[in-house]
Formats: C-alpha cells, structure tokens, sequence
C-alpha cells in the first residue's frame, strides 16, 4: 500500500495539487463548536451550513466506505496590487481567485479525474472527489493531514504555500498511511485580525461571517447593514485583505489585471446578458448579476466622487431590482452636498418600495 499511496498523491500532484497529504477517516470532534457557530447565527444566508452537519462531523455518517480522506491545495496567483486611484477612476475590486474560470468547475474535473485514478489503481476501492460546496470540514481535514494548518483568519496556511489556494479533498475507501497534522505557526502574530476593516476576525481562530466583506459581497442576500456599507471601501466580491497582511504570503509577480479592478458604472449598469458575458465562466457568478449592482452602488457611495451621480441616479430611477435602488439611494446620500444628488433623491420619494422610500429619507436626513 505504500507505493499505491506514493503513487495516488504524485497523480494528485500531476493534476496540479501541492502537498497532497492523508489524514484517516474518523469523527472530527467538533459537534459542540459546530452547535455553538450555528446557534449564534454565524451562518448568516450560508443555508448549506446548516445541511448534512452528521456528515460534516463525521464523513462516515454519509460515506460509510470511506477510510481515508486525502487533502490537497490548488493554488492561484496572488492579487497584483492596483495601479489606480479607485476613488477618482471609480474603480471597484474583486478578490483575486474570482479572475479565471470558476475554481469549482476546474477543480472539479481535476478531482474526479484524480477519484478515477485511484479506482483503478486500487480495484475495488471507492473514491470520490469534493470542493467547498460539499458537507466536508475542508479546514479541518487539511490541518489533520499535514497540507497546512488553520490560521487566525480561519483560512489553511502552509509555510511554502501561504493561504492563496483552494481546498480540494478525495475520500478513498482504502487504509492510506496518514500524514502527521500540521502545526501551528501563527505565533503572536495579528496583522490578519488588525487588517480587517469590518472586524470580522475575532480573536480564538474565530470568524463573524455576518461582518466578512467576502460574505457580505457574495452570500449575503438582502441590505448590506448601513454601519458596514463603509468599510467595504472598494470591494465588489470577496476581500484579499486578510491574506495580503499575512506574513506567510508572498507578494504578487505578475502585472496588475484590470479585470481585478472592473469599472462600477458599467457594474452597476449590468443586464443579465452583460453579466453572463463578462462573469458566466467565472465565481462571480455566485453573487449574481443584481447583488454584485447592490455592491458597485455602495462602493460608488464610498468613493465619494461627484461623477458617479449620473450613473447613481439612473440606477436609483430605473434599476429593475429594488435592492440596487435601495442601496443607490445610500450612495447618492454620501453625496448630498451635490445639488445634482440631492434632485434625484428628492425625485424619488415615490419609488413604489418601501426599502427604496426608506433610504432615500435616510439620505436626505444626512
């Protein structure tokens, strides 16, 4: 067994994987943690949560035939740091593993790929390939496996690797020699809690998803809370930040991507043939065309930039979705010295919802 298993993780690494490592199947221990985050509400809109936790806690319980669980990074480049003046270009930003295909697709294929190879390798063996969206404690299974441990941003560290990369997981029906755990080489060290505009990261390797601009910009799906929509800053999808203060992280090589910086009017201005276009193949996907409008109008309200009025005010009289409305009716507020800002919201006192009326009063009181 052996060399099967020498021979699984160098196919795994083939595929693109770095530091494959096994961990044995067992129950992770971890109920009263998961019952506690779930009770506090941490799940927020993440529903899938709070799916299949007998699974989460215990593969087994779902898999019965598997043994092993082997854990692997797939990596993507780190964000190139942006070369314009966001404010004055009106430029937002994306997380830097949303620039290329959908990593769930793309690993995906490489995992079952990688599932069928063990099969054949060992006759008789079940295998099967997860990504993230699968009732598996990803973080959990890598750190017990040696591909990296937990940092305080809750994200997998390794000392070769930082935390720029996905996990991917294969359960495998076989007795695979484990790997020893990761260790923890986090230290003393806070730069990811201090870097974290929102306060998200709590000490105690604890994260408050609700206050995550990640998980604002992409799962959540009503009103960003108005005491937050400030510290989003330039943030459309996702948030780098935590990860580009960590020490284990190295610093980007390649030229700056303008894909990473898109334009927030035409964000905002995106129909739904427009934003499949643009981010169809892409995790952007996942936030949606009309939620990824509502993140373009906050942070258009951030920059403070007289010339995003226009664009503010068609959204705020025309924009098909009442969320975008709503939160573009907040961003002309941020401008209301503006006469230009001040016209369009008073001309909206009469949006036929609510939510709309609601932050216009808001806006204009400011």
């Amino acid at each position: 067994m052996t060399r099967a298993r020498r021979e699984i993780l160098e196919i795994g690494e083939r595929l693109g994987f770095v530091r494959p490592r096994v961990a044995r199947i067992e129950a992770t221990g971890r109920d009263d943690f998961y019952a506690r985050w779930l009770a506090d509400g941490r799940a927020g809109d993440m529903g899938f949560l709070r799916h299949h936790v007998k699974a989460r806690l215990d593969p087994r319980t779902r898999y019965p035939w598997a043994r092993s669980v082997i854990s692997g990074f797939f990596p993507y480049a780190p964000p190139p740091p942006p070369r314009v003046d966001w404010r004055v270009r009106l430029r937002g930003r994306i997380a830097a593993y949303a620039l290329e295909r959908d990593y769930h697709d793309e690993m995906g294929e490489r995992l079952v790929r990688w599932a069928r190879a063990i099969e054949q390798l060992l006759p008789g063996t079940r295998a099967a390939g997860f990504v993230d969206t699968a009732a598996i404690f990803e973080h959990e299974w890598a750190a017990r496996a040696g591909v990296g441990w937990t940092g305080k941003h809750t994200l997998t560290l390794s000392e070769d690797v930082g935390s720029y990369a996905f996990l991917g997981e294969i359960l495998v029906g076989a007795e695979l020699e484990p790997d020893p755990p990761a260790v923890d080489r986090c230290g003393t060290c806070t730069r990811c809690i201090d870097a974290c505009p929102t306060g998200a990261i709590e000490p105690g390797y604890l994260l408050e998803p609700r206050r995550c601009i990640a998980y604002l910009t992409i799962e959540h799906k009503g009103a960003i809370p108005a005491s937050l929509r400030p510290l989003l800053g330039e943030w459309i999808f996702g948030c780098d930040l935590c990860q580009i203060a960590c020490p284990w992280n190295r610093d980007a090589t390649a030229p700056p991507d303008d894909r990473l910086a898109p334009d927030l009017v035409a964000t905002l201005a995106l129909d739904d043939a427009g934003f499949d276009a643009r981010y169809g193949a892409t995790a952007v996907r996942r936030a949606g065309r009309v939620r990824l409008a509502r993140n373009a109008a906050v942070v258009l309200g951030n920059a403070a930039n007289p010339d995003a009025i226009p664009a503010l005010a068609r959204a705020l009289r025309e924009h098909d979705a009442t969320l975008v409305r709503a939160h573009a009716a907040w961003a002309l507020g941020c401008l209301t010295g503006e006469p230009a800002a001040r016209t369009s919201l008073e001309a909206a006192h009469r949006d036929p919802d609510e939510s709309v009326r609601v932050e216009v009063a808001a806006a204009l009181e400011r």
